[in-house]
């Protein structure tokens, strides 16, 4: 009797001890990000021996590297900006509630066993898309995260081991033992096999390239996120799903924030190479119409990612899944789309629900399910709303008569569902993300 492993996250990912950050701030001390117009410079490569400096990333085409050196002004020019490099947390910390181990179930309305309790492929129309012949075959998705399990039976046949990469230097398996893998639950919403075992994902035939940006914590430094955001571009992914971001200030002393200005360039880069980011707004319910943006989701050409959910979808699942999130970052100038990101409504322990033969108590049910380390995990958060759309625009590339981020963007929010107030609304944007099936 094979069993499986899933516990509840109040949040998004395990807390981390404030020690590691301050370990991760002091390595990067030194280092810099060297950000250019154009390509990095022919003198580039001089300066660095002349500095007798360690480059720790460098893509010249893209005119971006990150540096580690005692001599930052040697590399600004006419175009190029050098700013230090730092690091924050770009994913909540929470806690973790373990749920019970059960065995496999017998067969319930579908084989991948814990599909029934996917109420946001539901919200997104997958399943119709499904129907219709459209799973997602071949599209290259690049999933920005922390670590992956990346021997779990439903992610390992469509994620290509060759492209992923490891930024962070911790390597790109997840670390924690019986930890929360934020980046395993993002890439299994989004690909998760279509296998007989398990959960499936919006686009379960879709390519994953994982990408480890952050540390297993959550997280990580400005270089090394923008740098998975170039990479992912050199590497032809059609979408970067980016389930992660960091407050900054629109002005800072001297005027506008230049942080925001390299978010834009490497955004900008990975667009005209053809690849879209979708990323998430953020869960402390701030306007960012006010004097604080979020990035990556509000840089230019960036598919702002905000969360609905159902209420009390166990006692009544044929009612509405679109309900804004209590906790999602809301603005005109940020929001684009909103996805499934589940809600915790009323956190009770002590209500319990049954779905099919599934028994936690009853606010679970309203949370994202997908896969974490070792197992499958039930989760919330503009984190989990934007594999949904990532998956979503993947059905619709998959269909073949949509090849531009342009395009797909015009896709994406001619096809959602409206809500909220009619056209451009501060909490869902264009509308709910849909196949349009």
């Amino acid at each position: 009797m094979k069993m499986w492993k899933a516990m509840v996250a109040i949040g998004a990912v395990v807390g981390c001890a404030d020690e590691a950050v301050d370990t991760a701030e002091q390595a990067v001390a030194s280092r810099y990000v060297v950000s250019c117009q154009a390509a990095l410079p022919a003198s580039f490569a001089s300066k660095v021996a002349q500095n007798g400096d360690v480059i720790r990333h460098q893509f010249s085409n893209a005119g971006f590297a990150v540096v580690s050196t005692a001599k930052p002004n040697s590399y600004s020019s006419a175009g190029c900006w050098v700013v230090p490099d730092s690091v924050r947390q770009w994913i909540a910390p929470v806690e973790t509630v373990a749920a019970p181990t059960v065995a496999n179930p017998p067969f319930v309305a579908d084989d991948d066993f814990l599909f029934f309790l996917q109420w946001g492929h539901d919200a997104v129309d997958a399943p119709e898309a499904w129907a219709a012949g459209q799973r997602g075959h071949g599209v290259r998705v690049a999933v920005l995260d922390t670590g992956y399990d990346l021997s779990h039976p439903d992610l390992a046949s469509n994620i290509n081991y060759a492209l992923s990469r490891d930024f962070t230097g911790q390597g790109l398996a997840f670390t924690i033992p019986d930890g929360f893998s934020h980046g395993t639950h993002t890439a299994g919403t989004i690909a998760a096999a279509d296998n007989g075992f398990g959960t499936i994902g919006v686009a379960p035939e879709a390519e994953l390239v994982l990408i480890k940006v952050l540390y297993d914590e959550g997280y990580g430094s400005f270089g090394d996120v923008l740098a998975g955001m170039i990479y992912a571009a050199d590497v032809d992914a059609k979408i970067e799903s980016m389930s992660l971001g960091g407050m900054f200030p629109k002005q800072v002393a001297g005027g506008a924030n230049r942080d925001i200005a390299i978010f834009d360039r490497v955004a900008m880069y990975a667009r005209q190479r053809g690849t879209t980011i979708i990323a998430a707004v953020g869960n402390s319910d701030t306007n960012l119409d006010g004097t604080w943006t979020n990035l990556p989701s509000d840089a230019a050409g960036v598919i702002g990612i905000a969360a609905t959910a159902p209420h009390d979808w166990a006692t009544n699942p044929a009612g509405s899944l679109d309900y804004r999130a209590s906790y999602s970052n809301f603005g005109h100038s940020a929001v684009d789309l909103a996805g499934p990101g589940g809600d915790f409504g009323d956190v009770n322990f002590d209500r319990y629900c049954t779905v099919g033969w599934v028994t936690v108590p009853c606010f679970v049910f309203d949370l994202v399910l997908s896969t974490t380390n070792g197992g499958w995990a039930w989760a919330a958060g503009t984190s989990m709303a934007t594999p949904h759309v990532a998956g979503v625009a993947a059905l619709i590339l998959g269909e073949g008569n949509v090849t531009t981020p342009a395009q797909l963007e015009a896709a994406l929010r001619a096809r959602s569902t409206d809500l909220g107030q009619p056209g451009n609304d501060p909490f869902y944007g264009a509308g709910r993300a849909s196949s349009g099936y």
